[in-house]
């Protein structure tokens, strides 16, 4: 199963998990990917185990434990037992291991579970997971979250060893500090093979350099020279055949000569056993070279191949760092401590639709960002805090987004301030999805209730009705006593009507999937209320984009849509006042928007126009725009709402276009 198919319980630690490795604080990330384990699985506890490099045990790297549960005793039994699935994994690393196995050593209060900890399909450590005794087997949604983790904490361990190994190396070379003091500062990291060449030439005479690299194959030995070529000096030789290859089969160094050089030094280069290649010097001179010149060359070569290997190490952390944020679905700004930014991948680009070069700042007084969204920059960067799950909506874009805001500060194993990391998230269309969810429960349940009062007002009501009628037969037009029941009977009328209007919005019918000109849809609206237009001298316009594409749809259902969108409209209008419908286009919708100059809807009852039975009319039922939305978001589309009071409000309705 990939990580898009896990369950959400993983997905919200995500990117959480990213900045840690992002970061390289292996050890700290460690400990908190081992505590969220604890966290999710509600588990009593957990160690982090990896194998000792030269006894059969294994060793407690990270921690965690409940408050209220004591720390077990770490026994020898258990970490053999934990040794033992931990080789039972090793001999069959390429297979498909499972992800869980329990451990056999008992604990008082709890039963133990090993989840192997895997880099590149190798065992690298143990998550052990201790369980409450009573407790069942965890659920999927746990089990899923382990099997994301572990892979995560492999390659965190790989990133521990690598810097471990780099300050190892580190520390070799200060012992090399005296010899290598003049040597150190011609040292170019951008070659290994000029970096050699000028250390070399500092201290010891030659009069031709060559540095053999190994193929990708591994058989031969390719040489490079610094001057022109040499006939006694081959340029491609078979690893183990004449001096050089002999060298750099045996790892040991020669010396010999050429018809051309009475001194040859041959010398092989390896780092952590590894052959990297074969340093040739000749000089004319015999006995040129003597045992220290061997050894300083050699102690020289080895460390300045180190630190080439080490550099390119870097580069290729720097690389798996920075490809790792650069896939993230999240935009990224790196911060230094003085608040200027560092890093900004390419998503966050996308989803601010701008730029954000080297220096950028939110503390500038241009050029920043929308307003809350700056302001929360500012607060993380001015107070170092960690700021989680912020939602944000940016007005300013078309249409309106909103992002989810995460900040973070990182520091130094000293505590030191190193910077701040904030990711933005577009969960706009998350967003929307779970309002649209909630919707249309609510509706749901409305419907229900409002299907069944329908139905046992309307019966009543038709008896009502018939003992007004035959009332009404009986007294005449004329009879003083039938004022009243034209009355009743008006009102009963109006009740069916809206009973009507319950079961509509109760029972909606599937919409039909035929094509529709959206502009002859707002014809027909208009030739509907262009006497009430007329009436109150109402100003009416309407601009249709040039070859405008049809929509798939019901012709019926859209234009109770439009016509309950524009009879609001006029009924918030005074005299004199102005509606205008402009239909276009916008990537794969058509967008018809109705905008008017009547008195607006305040901000505070904008979120809740389209709930059910909101309204502010004395006859209305405030079914007519829950409808409208309903109908829309079963063509495929949406409406968006703007309004500023006393200047009017825009209704935009999008509906997907036909696609050819």
């Amino acid at each position: 199963m990939s990580i898009e198919q896990r369950p959400v319980i993983a997905i919200s630690l995500l990117s959480e998990i990213a900045q840690a490795i992002s970061h390289l604080n292996a050890d700290r990330a460690l400990l908190f990917l081992t505590e969220s384990a604890v966290s999710v699985t509600e588990c009593l506890g957990a160690l982090l185990l990896t194998p000792h490099e030269k006894s059969n045990t294994m060793i407690p790297f990270v921690k965690s434990f409940q408050e209220a549960t004591p720390e077990p005793e770490i026994t020898n039994d258990f970490l053999s037992d934990c040794f033992a699935v931990f080789m039972r994994l090793h001999n069959n690393a390429f297979g498909t291991p499972a992800s869980e196995y329990e451990i056999s050593e008992k604990h008082p209060v709890s039963k133990m579970s090993a989840w192997p900890v895997m880099l590149s399909g190798k065992p690298v450590g143990l998550l052990v997971m201790f369980k409450p005794e009573n407790r069942s087997d965890f659920s999927f949604e746990q089990r899923s979250f382990l099997e994301i983790i572990t892979p995560f904490m492999g390659s965190l361990f790989e990133n521990l060893r690598l810097n471990n190994e780099m300050i190892h190396k580190n520390s070799r070379l200060s012992a090399l500090y005296e010899i290598s003091q003049q040597a150190e500062s011609l040292i170019d990291f951008r070659d290994i093979y000029d970096a050699l060449g000028k250390v070399a030439r500092s201290f010891i005479n030659f009069d031709v350099y060559l540095l053999y690299f190994v193929s990708a194959d591994g058989k031969t030995l390719e040489a490079r020279l610094d001057q022109n070529a040499y006939e006694s000096l081959p340029r491609s030789i078979q690893i183990g055949e004449g001096p050089v290859g002999l060298a750099a089969k045996e790892l040991k160094p020669y010396l010999t000569y050429t018809r051309e050089f009475n001194s040859v030094l041959i010398l092989p280069i390896e780092v952590s056993g590894r052959l990297i290649g074969v340093l040739t010097i000749g000089s004319r001179k015999p006995y040129a070279y003597r045992d220290e010149d061997i050894i300083g060359l050699r102690i020289i070569a080895t460390q300045i191949a180190s630190i080439d290997h080490m550099f390119k190490d870097l580069i290729r952390l720097k690389g798996f760092t920075e490809r790792i944020l650069e896939s993230m679905t999240s935009g990224v700004l790196i911060f230094n401590p003085e608040g200027r930014a560092t890093y900004a991948n390419p998503e966050i680009k996308v989803i601010m639709g701008r730029q954000f070069p080297e220096g950028w700042s939110p503390f500038d007084s241009v050029d920043k960002l929308p307003d809350r969204l700056n302001e929360l920059m500012v607060e993380a960067l001015t107070t170092n805090i960690t700021l989680e799950s912020e939602k944000v909506k940016i007005r300013n874009s078309s249409p309106a987004r909103i992002v989810e805001v995460n900040a973070f500060p990182f520091r130094n194993e000293t505590g030191g301030m190193l910077g701040t990391a904030v990711f933005i998230k577009d969960v706009t269309e998350i967003s929307a999805l779970e309002e649209q969810l909630k919707r249309a429960d609510k509706l749901s349940a409305l419907g229900v209730l409002a299907a069944g009062i329908a139905h046992e007002i309307r019966n009543p009501l038709t008896g009502m009705k018939m003992i007004v009628q035959l009332l009404q037969s009986e007294f005449g037009v004329k009879d003083p006593r039938s004022e009243p029941l034209y009355i009743i009977q008006s009102e009963i009328d109006r009740l069916e009507s809206i009973i009507g209007n319950l079961l509509d919005f109760a029972r909606p019918s599937k919409p039909k999937a035929i094509d529709v000109e959206p502009e002859k849809v707002v014809e027909d609206c208009y030739v509907l209320i262009k006497n009430q237009l007329k009436k109150q001298n109402i100003r009416f316009s309407k601009t249709v984009v040039p070859n405008c594409p049809k929509i798939v749809g019901d012709p019926d259902q859209l234009k109770q849509v439009f016509i309950n969108i524009m009879t609001n409209a006029v009924q918030a209008l005074q005299p004199e006042g102005e509606l205008r419908v402009n239909i276009d286009t916008r990537d794969d919708f058509v967008i018809v928007a109705f905008e008017d100059t009547g008195s607006g809807i305040p901000a505070s009852r904008l979120p809740d126009i389209f709930n059910p039975f909101m309204t502010t009319k004395e006859d209305g039922t405030g079914l007519g725009l829950s409808m409208a939305l309903r109908i829309v978001e079963e063509h495929g589309g949406r409406i968006e709402v703007q309004s500023v009071v006393d200047e009017g409000s825009a209704f935009t309705v999008y509906l997907p276009r036909k696609q050819e």
